[in-house]
This record gives structure tokens, sequence and C-alpha cells, in this order.
């Protein structure tokens, strides 16, 4: 399944209601140093999560990133090399698949993602949220799944969205590192030239920070699970 279908959807709200809280706690520090990013385009880090990242590193912690799929576009992978800079990753991985491939290379996905795994020993995992509306992004759900079920990893999951509504249980004020991620996203020239990423990412961060209140003015917000808990999730619903 490329896509995630309606049922799928219907099956996501019946099984994720136990995580999900009336008003969203808000997180002022991650629980945990070393988190690893995986970004299934170049530039979903940046528009996902680049605040949060941005935020992590300020405060002492460590990021490293794996970007998944390459256009074999020089030009890209130099605005992805600045962009990561701009960040605050020093150490990143270009596991170079074909983009609108990862759906048909699960098995060789996992099996990259449990390399990484045991290589950068991940307290946190950011990855998209397993229904976000892009098969790239959908299959990252399915390989980590596949991953865990050859050997497991004890980290906590925080899964991000690009192309759908998220469906979050915890929340981040990135307003002291908005311009940070504003400049990241920025540095994706070849991107923003056909659609506005820039406005896009704000105005979904001016949304949560309006809903959240207590005067924040950018927002980032996370489905938050342990490992375990989520890929028994992406089992069920996808």
């Amino acid at each position: 399944m490329k896509y995630a279908n309606y049922r799928s959807i219907f099956r996501m709200y019946e099984y994720i209601q136990p995580f999900l809280k009336y008003s969203l706690p808000l997180e002022e520090k991650l629980p945990a140093e070393k988190i690893l990013v995986i970004a299934p385009h170049q530039d979903d880090e940046s528009i996902g999560c680049g605040g949060t990242i941005a935020k992590h590193i300020s405060q002492g912690g460590t990021a490293e990133i794996v970007f998944c799929t390459s256009d074999q576009n020089y030009e890209r992978m130099t605005e992805t090399e600045q962009a990561a800079k701009v960040l605050g990753s020093k150490l990143n991985y270009f596991l170079q698949f074909e983009i609108r491939s990862l759906y048909q290379n699960i098995d060789k996905l996992s099996d990259r993602f449990i390399t990484l795994f045991e290589r950068a020993n991940p307290e946190i995992i950011f990855l998209p949220f397993m229904i976000d509306n892009h098969q790239d992004h959908i299959s990252i759900s399915k390989a980590f799944l596949k991953a865990y079920k050859k050997k497991k990893t004890d980290c906590l999951i925080y899964a991000y969205s690009v192309w759908s509504t998220p469906v979050p249980n915890v929340i981040v004020d990135i307003s002291n590192h908005w311009e940070t991620k504003k400049k990241a996203i920025e540095c994706y020239q070849t991107q923003i030239a056909t659609r506005d990423y820039v406005t896009m990412a704000a105005s979904i961060s001016r949304y949560w920070a309006v809903t959240k209140g207590k005067n924040m003015q950018y927002c980032e917000t996370f489905f938050k699970a342990t490992a375990s808990s989520y890929a028994h999730l992406v089992k069920k619903i996808l």
C-alpha cells in the first residue's frame, strides 16, 4: 500500500486515542541528549521538525540526520548540507534511494535503519507520522516496524507531519528558534521555487502556538510514543 486509505485512518483514531490528551503537554526540553532524525526527502527535516532540532542542539544535545532519498541533483545536495549546518547537525547520512521508491525498498531500508540505529544509538528517533500523506513518508514507518521486529531498539519516537494534519500529543515551543528553522528551509531554493514552504511551515507553527496559548509565537507538534508502542501501532494501522 503506497498511501494510507480511509480504513487505515479510522483505525488510527481508534488505536491512538489512549495516547492523546485534550490539552497538549508543553515540553521545554527533550528527555534525551542524542536524537536521530529520519527525513524521507532532503527538506523534510527542516519543514517538519527543524525548530525542535535547533532548540535541542542549543540546549546542549546532539542531532544526526538521515536523508533517505536523493534526486541526484548536486545543487540540492549542497542545499541539504547547508540546511543541516544551519540547524546544527554535524553528522548526516545519505541513503541515496530514489524519490518515490521507498515503498518498493522496505526490506533494504529496514536493514539500513538497523545499521544506523546500532551506530547512532539514539535516545529519540524523529520520523514522519505513519499516515503522513506521501508514499515515501508512510514507508518510513513501515521500514521502522520491520527493523524493530528484527532488532528491537529502546528509544522514544517523535513522529512529525509535513503533508497531513498532525495528531499530536506533545508540543514544543520553537519561538526563539523560528528564524533558524526559516533559514534552514530557505536553504532549499530548488524546492521553495515551486512551493512556499516557509509560509506553509509558519502557518502550521502559528496555528499550534495560538491553540496552545501561553504567549508563544511558533510551535512544533509531535506524536510521542515508545519505540515498542509505535511499532505496535504501525502494525495495527498500516
